[in-house]
């Protein structure tokens, strides 16, 4: 009985697919949407936050950075910062920092690709002949090295505590030779460090949402004939119908509990609909019948997710 069952749910996804998904060849995936908390949870509390006068060169320029990145960050409650000018208004936190640029310039020694033999020009025409002989050879060029060091932390007004700390330093060496140009000013490179600190720092104490995609397992090892039949149909079926798909796995496992990439299927069904927990529950027994980094990285990411939940809880309620 079992088996004719098992041919005609087969039949029927293949049928599908074969509308659907003709010809095509789509990785089987599955795509979650999830919040993740901040790097750091105890800054990420602070709503309403004061970014105060930065010291250093680049100082301001990295302030308004900053300033504009936090203002863009969102809970699901909607803008996650309610940023002050003054660090003395009512401010739960108060970010200040400093930011300091240098840059410098030398001769050095690199090897470029030129023409050292030329055939004899064409008779009637000037210039240089063709190039018969190209070789690697010593050409004197600029070498520059632009650095920036930012500082950042921020204390909580109600305790004094330093809820964030960080030191973010940056480097970037590039070279030209006669003949080329330099891929950007040293102004630029600094204004794009500056905004990559700021996106980093928005990183560090908001918490984000993301949609991301994950591979399924694949190995059918272990399982009956006809279920690995069922197995291909339902990672088939994935492409088009997730849920259906997320039945699928289940109904294999309750003909055959206990195969790995059933689990670990089902952990992924699990952490599409919200259920974290439930997820890590069946990675680890995922994990215990074959072992895989995918299982360890699941496991992160489903932990992750349940912090999330937690901060994003805390946030409805401020």
């Amino acid at each position: 009985m079992a088996s004719f069952i098992t041919c005609r749910y087969v039949a029927r996804v293949a049928a599908a697919l074969a509308v659907v998904t003709a010809g095509t060849a789509v990785a089987e995936i599955i795509t979650i949407s999830g919040r993740f908390p901040a790097r750091n949870r105890e800054a990420s509390y602070l709503q309403r936050l004061a970014i105060d006068q930065f010291r250093g060169r680049d100082g301001a320029q990295l302030a308004n950075a900053i300033g504009n990145a936090l203002a863009e960050a969102r809970n699901g409650s909607g803008p996650h910062f309610m940023l002050l000018g003054d660090p003395g208004a009512r401010a739960d936190g108060v970010l200040s920092g400093s930011a300091t640029s240098d840059w410098e310039e030398h001769r050095v020694q690199l090897t470029r690709n030129r023409c050292v033999e030329r055939a004899e020009p064409e008779p009637g025409k000037k210039g240089d002949g063709k190039c018969t002989r190209h070789e690697d050879v010593p050409v004197p060029c600029m070498e520059r090295t632009t650095s920036l060091t930012a500082s950042l932390r921020i204390v909580r007004t109600r305790d004094g505590a330093i809820v964030y700390s960080a030191t973010k330093p940056r480097s970037e060496t590039i070279s030209w030779c006669p003949g080329e140009s330099p891929s950007r000013s040293a102004e630029a490179t600094i204004a794009s460090m500056i905004d990559d600190i700021a996106g980093e720092t928005r990183g560090d104490i908001a918490p984000k949402g993301e949609t991301y995609k994950v591979r399924y397992r694949e190995d059918r090892t272990g399982l009956s004939k006809p279920l690995a039949e069922q197995f291909k149909a339902v990672l088939r079926q994935t492409k088009i119908d997730s849920p259906g798909a997320c039945a699928g796995w289940a109904s294999i496992d309750r003909e055959q509990p206990g195969q790995h990439a059933i689990l670990f299927n089902m952990g992924l069904c699990a952490e599409e609909r919200g259920d974290y927990p439930g997820a890590i529950d069946l990675y680890r027994q995922a994990g215990a019948a074959k072992h895989g980094d995918d299982v360890k990285v699941a496991i992160g990411r489903a932990q992750s997710l349940i912090a999330g939940a937690e901060d994003e809880a805390r946030f409805r309620r401020r």
